[in-house]
C-alpha cells in the first residue's frame, strides 16, 4: 500500500505546479481534486459509464427508453432510497460533499420516476380490468339489444 501512497504524492506534487492561479482555490480545498472527496463522485459518474454499468446514467436512460412491465419496483424502491440516504449522508459528513450530493440526488429522482412510471402502469392495468369485469362481454351497446337475445 505504501508504494501506492508514494506514487500518488509523487503525482500531486508535480501536478501542483502545473495547476494555474485561478483553480488554486479549487485544487487546495477541502474536496478539491486532492483528496477522495473529489474523485469518490467524479468515478461514481465516469468510470461506471466508462464500463457501461453506471447506475446513475442507466436510470436516466430508463426514465425515457424502459417499458413500464419491465421495471422492477422493487429495485427502484431500494435505489431511491439508498440515493436520499447517501444525499443526506453527503451533507453531514465534513466537508460537505456537494458533488456527491448531486450524484446521489439524479439517482434517487430518477429512481422515484422509475418507479411512478411503473406504479401507474399497473394502476392503468387495473382499472381497465376493473372496467372489463363491469361490462360483460355478452351486453351489445346498442338500441334494442334485450331484444337480440331473444332473435337468435
Amino acid at each position: 500500500m505504501r508504494p501506492f501512497f508514494r506514487i500518488y504524492g509523487d503525482i500531486i506534487r508535480h501536478a501542483d505546479r502545473l495547476v494555474p492561479g485561478m483553480m488554486r482555490p479549487m485544487w487546495l480545498s477541502a474536496t478539491g481534486p486532492r483528496t477522495v472527496f473529489f474523485w469518490g463522485p467524479a468515478m461514481k459518474w465516469v468510470l461506471p459509464a466508462i464500463c457501461k454499468q453506471c447506475v446513475v446514467l442507466a436510470g436516466l436512460i430508463d426514465v425515457l427508453a424502459r417499458p413500464p412491465h419491465l421495471i422492477s419496483q422493487k429495485q427502484s424502491l431500494v435505489l431511491a432510497l439508498s440515493g436520499v440516504l447517501w444525499s443526506r449522508w453527503s451533507l453531514v459528513i465534513k466537508p460537505k460533499n456537494y458533488s456527491y450530493l448531486a450524484c446521489n440526488a439524479v439517482l434517487s429522482v430518477s429512481q422515484c420516476m422509475l418507479l411512478w412510471r411503473s406504479l401507474n402502469s399497473e394502476w392503468k392495468k387495473w382499472q381497465d380490468e376493473k372496467a372489463h369485469i363491469e361490462q360483460p362481454d355478452y351486453v351489445e351497446k346498442r338500441a334494442g339489444w334485450p331484444f337480440r337475445l331473444f332473435v337468435d
